[in-house]
């Protein structure tokens, strides 16, 4: 098999493991996963199926190379650009080392098409939340989806007085969990 069937077979069956979540944001209240969630599991997967990774970070790009061991020219990057993560109360080596966590997790994420809460909800109960109005296109689709019990219920859960109130990302939110 080529490195793209086993990844996708890794991808399957880590999806049947349905992993936990044991990372915990207190502050907004929700669940992500750690890299400690999904190590194991993938190390196992890639002993079996005959996968490697191998994780490289510049100042300017992550990377997380697959590579097939039984044919090891046959390589998939997963690439990423480098931000700083901003992890107040840190060191610069700490805060570098947040980097290299937060890249690498993200990577494997990505690799592995492993489902994460949305970026919105790293924002959930702070002040960085878009306050962009939905368009008018998403409030229709919002209409068209939504009964009147829902709508009651959407409103009071962002407590807003109409759907025009509803934030892009309110709004984006609402359509995905009604499709």
């Amino acid at each position: 098999m080529n490195v793209w069937q086993k990844i996708q077979e890794v991808r399957v069956e880590l999806q049947d493991l349905k992993i936990k979540k044991s990372g915990m944001n207190k502050f907004a209240g929700f669940k992500y996963y750690e890299l400690a969630d999904i190590l194991p599991p993938l190390n196992k997967l890639f002993l079996k199926h005959k996968l490697t990774s191998v994780f490289t970070m510049t100042e300017e790009e992550a990377q997380l190379i697959i590579i097939n061991t039984e044919k090891p020219e046959e390589k998939q990057p997963f690439k990423s650009t480098v931000r700083d993560a901003n992890i107040k109360g840190t060191t610069p080596v700490q805060s570098l080392g947040g980097v290299h966590t937060y890249l690498k997790r993200y990577l494997y994420l990505n690799a592995f098409e492993i489902s994460e809460n949305d970026s919105l909800d790293v924002h959930v109960g702070t002040n960085k939340i878009e306050t962009k109005k939905a368009t008018q296109q998403q409030v229709e689709i919002m209409l068209e989806k939504l009964e009147k019990t829902r709508v009651q219920k959407v409103l009071a859960h962002f407590q807003v007085n109409s759907l025009e109130d509803l934030t892009v990302d309110q709004a984006s939110r609402v359509i995905k969990n009604v499709s």
